[in-house]
């Protein structure tokens, strides 16, 4: 294959990826769907999805000096991250409130359940998970305290598989910044009840053509996290007990 079609495949590619789910975001309906949001470990995803004779970049070697626990010294200056995101979002027909939908996984809560039976059944099912809830928080009260005006209920509840946990930082460190798991809980202005969770999903965020990967053994225990929580949400949407 020459530069020229090469070129031309890589930029097909993109405008696809791109492009895709905003074709698809056209034909949705008004109704939510509520439909499992994570497609498993069999979704056939994974670091050779590029077709044979498609352009790669090129990528550095495989890392030989790599150490548990060890944190990264060299800084990715803001510039880079400007240029190399933007680069990815030439061909982006989203919006910023596109960019965050897309970013996270989320699911409404049956009619008739409180706030709190919500929060009930996320953690009677975590702990059937053996996923330890680590935290709860509730800004709402704060905002509320603040204001002396009742504001719209807001709380953050936070579990984790810690012994999986302390694997992935042992690989990246820098991957506390994302952990404990969090799901959001809220209400709109609709008073519908929303819960939601930043959509890490170990099969596209360790498939680029990079040789430096995580072992076998450390991705399926992150799919299994990562079908945890969504267990844990669609319980509480649908107040499991």
């Amino acid at each position: 294959m020459t530069l020229p079609s090469r070129l031309l495949t890589a930029a097909l590619s993109v405008f696809l990826l791109a492009a895709g789910p905003g074709f698809a975001q056209e034909q949705e309906t008004e109704e939510f769907d509520n439909s499992v949001s994570y497609a498993g470990p069999d979704a056939g995803v994974g670091p050779d999805w590029m077709p044979e004779g498609g352009f790669r970049m090129p990528t550095p070697g495989f890392q030989t000096d790599w150490k548990e626990n060890r944190v990264q010294t060299r800084i990715i200056s803001a510039e880079a991250k400007m240029k190399a995101m933007q680069s990815m979002m030439m061909a982006n027909p989203f919006s910023l409130r596109d960019m965050m939908n897309m970013m996270v996984a989320k699911k409404k809560a049956i009619e008739g359940l409180t706030f709190d039976e919500v929060v009930e059944s996320m953690d009677l099912r975590a702990n059937l998970l053996n996923m330890m809830k680590v935290g709860h928080n509730t800004p709402y009260k704060v905002i509320e305290g603040i204001t002396g005006e009742p504001t719209p209920r807001l709380e953050f509840v936070n579990y984790c598989d810690v012994m999986t946990m302390r694997m992935i930082l042992d690989f990246v460190p820098e991957f506390s910044a994302f952990v404990p798991c969090r799901i959001s809980v809220l209400e709109d202005a609709d008073g519908e009840i929303w819960l939601m969770t930043l959509d890490w999903d170990v099969r596209w965020l360790d498939t680029a053509p990079n040789p430096n990967r995580i072992t076998p053994e450390l991705r399926e225990l992150a799919i299994t996290v990562r079908e945890n929580i969504e267990s844990i949400m669609e319980a509480g949407a649908n107040g499991d007990l």
